[in-house]
Protein backbone atom coordinates (compact mmCIF):
# COMPACT_ATOMS: atom_id res chain seq x y z
CA UNK A 1 0.00 0.00 0.00
CA UNK A 2 1.25 3.35 -0.91
CA UNK A 3 1.99 6.12 1.92
CA UNK A 4 -0.07 8.95 0.87
CA UNK A 5 0.70 11.27 3.55
CA UNK A 6 3.56 12.62 0.86
CA UNK A 7 0.23 13.88 -1.41
CA UNK A 8 -1.03 15.87 0.80
CA UNK A 9 2.32 17.49 1.83
CA UNK A 10 2.60 21.45 0.17
CA UNK A 11 -0.42 20.96 -2.03
CA UNK A 12 -1.21 24.48 -3.18
CA UNK A 13 -5.01 25.05 -4.76
CA UNK A 14 -4.68 25.27 -8.93
CA UNK A 15 -6.32 28.58 -10.34
CA UNK A 16 -7.86 28.81 -13.93
CA UNK A 17 -11.05 28.41 -15.94
CA UNK A 18 -12.21 25.01 -16.21
CA UNK A 19 -14.45 24.11 -19.14
CA UNK A 20 -16.71 21.51 -19.93
CA UNK A 21 -16.60 20.48 -23.86
CA UNK A 22 -18.81 17.96 -25.67
CA UNK A 23 -18.13 17.02 -29.40
CA UNK A 24 -21.17 16.30 -31.50
CA UNK A 25 -20.01 15.80 -34.69
CA UNK A 26 -16.57 15.45 -37.15
CA UNK A 27 -17.57 16.87 -40.12
CA UNK A 28 -15.22 18.65 -43.00
CA UNK A 29 -11.78 17.29 -40.58
CA UNK A 30 -13.02 19.32 -37.78
CA UNK A 31 -15.15 19.05 -34.85
CA UNK A 32 -18.25 20.66 -33.68
CA UNK A 33 -19.61 21.05 -30.67
CA UNK A 34 -20.23 22.97 -27.62
CA UNK A 35 -17.44 23.96 -25.19
CA UNK A 36 -19.26 25.42 -21.14
CA UNK A 37 -17.41 27.68 -18.68
CA UNK A 38 -18.07 25.76 -15.65
CA UNK A 39 -17.18 29.02 -13.36
CA UNK A 40 -19.70 31.07 -15.10
CA UNK A 41 -22.23 28.54 -16.49
CA UNK A 42 -22.34 30.15 -20.15
CA UNK A 43 -22.18 27.65 -23.08
CA UNK A 44 -21.33 28.38 -26.32
CA UNK A 45 -21.49 26.24 -29.48
CA UNK A 46 -17.97 26.09 -31.69
CA UNK A 47 -17.81 25.27 -35.67
CA UNK A 48 -14.03 23.68 -35.64
CA UNK A 49 -11.46 23.15 -33.08
CA UNK A 50 -9.75 26.68 -34.70
CA UNK A 51 -12.71 28.20 -32.54
CA UNK A 52 -12.63 26.35 -30.04
CA UNK A 53 -8.99 26.85 -28.72
CA UNK A 54 -9.96 30.80 -29.78
CA UNK A 55 -13.33 30.39 -27.41
CA UNK A 56 -10.97 28.89 -24.76
CA UNK A 57 -7.74 31.26 -25.12
CA UNK A 58 -10.63 34.43 -25.01
CA UNK A 59 -11.58 33.25 -21.46
CA UNK A 60 -7.91 32.75 -20.08
CA UNK A 61 -6.84 36.24 -21.47
CA UNK A 62 -10.43 37.74 -20.03
CA UNK A 63 -9.31 36.27 -16.56
CA UNK A 64 -5.66 37.38 -16.76
CA UNK A 65 -6.55 40.65 -17.02
CA UNK A 66 -8.71 40.64 -14.05
CA UNK A 67 -5.76 39.52 -11.81
CA UNK A 68 -5.34 35.78 -11.97
CA UNK A 69 -1.38 34.78 -12.85
CA UNK A 70 -0.71 32.37 -14.82
CA UNK A 71 2.35 29.44 -13.89
CA UNK A 72 5.01 29.44 -15.51
CA UNK A 73 8.02 26.56 -15.62
CA UNK A 74 9.78 28.25 -11.76
CA UNK A 75 6.77 27.44 -10.33
CA UNK A 76 6.71 24.02 -11.56
CA UNK A 77 8.93 22.63 -8.77
CA UNK A 78 6.97 24.28 -5.83
CA UNK A 79 3.42 22.74 -6.94
CA UNK A 80 2.67 19.05 -6.29
CA UNK A 81 0.20 17.37 -8.90
CA UNK A 82 -1.89 14.02 -7.40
Amino acid sequence: MVDQSNYTKDIHKLGGTNFLVSIYRHENHSWQGAIQRLDTGVTIRFRSEHELIHLIGEAVRKDFEEGSSLRNWDDAQDIQAI
